[in-house]
């Protein structure tokens, strides 16, 4: 083992004043709040140096049970690469008789975060009341790295650690950390004994005289043999770091890596020693397992795989980005990716960045062509029953708003009643391929859980050609207000698709059991993407020589395309293997998606004459 040669410091830094008073009102306004103003310094160490800048604004009038309010907090390292190490904590007095909320969120980027209250009257005992009611789009930092309450009446100051060690890298041109704290006055049946009352306060950089608690941070490659070994340095092009096999003697201790740098958390004594071991993306392993060839070409998202030739430059394998980890694709008029399976033929979309197959249905015939590739010779399904509400664009979906608008984002696109289409894959999964065997075993012995299939239901204002945070703002995505949803902007505006799924606690289908995702599917089966399509070669125009086209009826795809104000509407695969949309009470024919294992065992060279096996 090797010591970490970089030294983690902790500074003393005094970052910021809290000063609030809030209260409780009957009726009328009783109380206004003030200012907190902002007091720093720069701390020095070793040629290091840690700045802490920012301030709260408090300046808000008439608060009323459940405001919030919204800081931000810089944190600026400068020098020769040593790591930094430091808590922020709150030291002041609370003489409210309510416990403070407080959460902290850290970024590594400057974010645009908006707080917005707004005071709703409420009538208790006969008496009318106000409260508040605090909205944000501080979701998009992910979640809080720290939260708890300030205790109620305290005579003597109190100490709460807001966060717990965080750290930074000390750089020439100095790194930047952005946190954003929110202190709410929580609502409860009586305030009014808090009148006139506040609490008070200051953020500092926690004092500390001890040693630093990273005693220990060795390294561990993996060889081509599968074994690892130590190296000096974090491994670089190639190498991701394996989670599973990384230990710290504290289990508490997070680890992350970012930008080539070591991030830990949840540090909380001195002698802690982490493992941490690097392993080639499981993925990579899977391309080995099939034999494959990478294209190095880039494609143009823009235009079909055929639209300037069927040529070597926009057929084959291409490597895409899933979370940040690699993942590879077939795209063009690729013959090697047909895969027999439980007694069905399928062809290959996709190697996962977890390094699972998605592979889709494609008939019980090598080489099946037309109706004889989608499900039960082509039949074909409404994806919804009913379209007259953006609820109907969802995979699964909530609440429709009657009356108009009733339903709130959240509750439209809620997890809780099935499409027609998802109810028709899951009948056929339960009925025919959960009984299927495969080299003697059961065939979900093979399926993968945690791929999950992304239905993205975020949305866009036509028109606009940026990302725009309407589920943040209620304006867009219920009722009969015009939508337009994440897949048709990203296939004619941005062009470009996306493996990763935005909103994944929503919009990624996953089954109760996986980590990640929405968790709502019965079983780990679903649909292609209208991303996948594009990054196969399709777009909104005629390609009949690709690998998805098949010549039989239109297929769905699980993407949402819009809601134009009467009607659902879902992009799907048309006849012509171009992308083409429908509503979604329009019948189209299926070809159900699954992900198979990473660890199976793969024999065969994917073209029809010997398609993958799975063993």
């Amino acid at each position: 083992m090797k010591k970490n040669k970089r030294v983690i410091i902790l500074l003393s830094v005094l970052i910021l004043g809290i000063g609030v008073s809030l209260a409780y009102f009957v009726g009328k306004t009783i109380f206004k709040g003030t200012g907190a103003t902002t007091e720093g310094r720069t701390a020095t160490i070793n040629g290091s140096t840690l700045d802490i800048s920012g301030n709260i604004e408090f300046k808000d009038i008439d608060i009323y049970p459940g405001h919030q309010t919204l800081s931000k907090v810089t944190a600026t390292a400068t020098g020769n690469n040593e790591l930094i190490a430091y808590n922020l904590t709150w030291i002041g007095t609370n003489d409210l008789s309510t416990n403070l909320k407080y959460k902290v969120y850290v970024s590594e980027e400057n974010k645009d975060i908006e707080l917005n209250c707004e005071k709703k009257k409420k009538v208790v005992n006969g008496a009318q009341q106000l409260n508040e009611v605090c909205t944000s789009n501080i979701e998009e930092l992910g979640e809080p790295i720290s939260e708890g309450e300030i205790s109620e009446i305290t005579e003597e100051e109190q100490t709460i650690k807001i966060t717990n060690t965080e750290f930074i890298t000390a750089k020439e041109k100095g790194t930047k950390k952005y946190y954003y704290i929110i202190v709410e006055y929580p609502d409860k049946e009586d305030q009014s004994i808090d009148i006139g009352e506040g609490f008070k306060g200051k953020v500092y950089g926690e004092i500390s005289n001890t040693k630093a608690d990273i005693n220990l941070v060795a390294f561990y490659q993996e060889t081509e043999e599968g074994k690892y070994e130590e190296v000096e340095e974090i491994p670089k092009e190639g190498y991701v770091l394996n989670q599973k096999e990384t230990k710290c003697n504290n289990e508490e201790v997070k680890v992350r890596i970012e930008n080539n740098e070591i991030i830990l958390t949840n540090v909380s004594k001195s002698g802690t020693a982490c493992y941490l071991y690097f392993s080639k993306p499981t993925s990579d392993k899977t391309l080995a397992a099939l034999k494959l060839t990478l294209n190095n070409e880039i494609p143009d998202f823009s235009k079909t795989s055929c639209e300037e030739g069927c040529d070597e430059s926009t057929n084959g394998v291409f490597k895409g980005e899933e979370n940040g980890q690699p993942t590879y694709y077939f795209r063009g008029t690729v013959d090697n990716n047909y895969v027999l399976f439980a007694g069905y033929y399928w062809r290959i979309i996709r190697i996962n960045s977890n390094g699972s197959i998605r592979i889709i249905y494609s008939g019980t015939t090598a080489g099946a062509t037309g109706k004889s590739a989608q499900l039960n010779n082509g039949i074909t399904q409404v994806f919804n029953r009913v379209d007259d509400d953006n609820a109907y664009v969802g995979y699964m979906y909530g609440e429709t708003s009657q009356p108009q608008n009733a339903a709130g984002y959240d509750a439209t696109h809620k997890n809780t009643n099935n499409s027609v289409t998802k109810t028709y894959i899951d009948n056929w999964y339960t009925n025919t391929l959960s009984k299927a065997k495969n080299n003697g075993k059961n065939a979900t012995e093979y399926i993968d859980t945690e791929a999950g299939f992304c239905g993205d239901r975020t949305p866009y204002e036509y028109g606009n050609l940026s990302i725009d945070s309407q589920p943040d703002n209620k304006k867009y995505g219920i009722g009969k207000i015009t939508t337009y949803y994440g897949a048709y902007y990203r296939i004619n505006k941005s062009h470009q698709p996306t493996f990763d799924c935005p909103n994944p606690s929503n919009n990624l289908y996953t089954v109760s059991g996986a980590e990640t995702g929405n968790k709502s599917l019965t079983n780990p089966i679903g649909l292609i993407t209208a991303d996948e399509v594009i990054y196969a070669g399709g777009q909104t125009k005629e390609n009949r020589y690709y690998w998805l086209y098949t010549g039989g009826e239109a297929y769905w795809t699980i993407s949402p395309y819009y809601f134009d104000g009467t009607y659902a509407v879902i992009s799907n695969v048309h006849l012509d293997g171009g992308i083409n949309y429908n509503r979604a009470d329009n019948g189209k024919s299926i070809r159900p998606v699954i992900n198979l294992k990473a660890d199976v065992s793969i024999t065969g060279s994917g073209t029809i004459d010997s398609p993958y096996e799975i063993s």
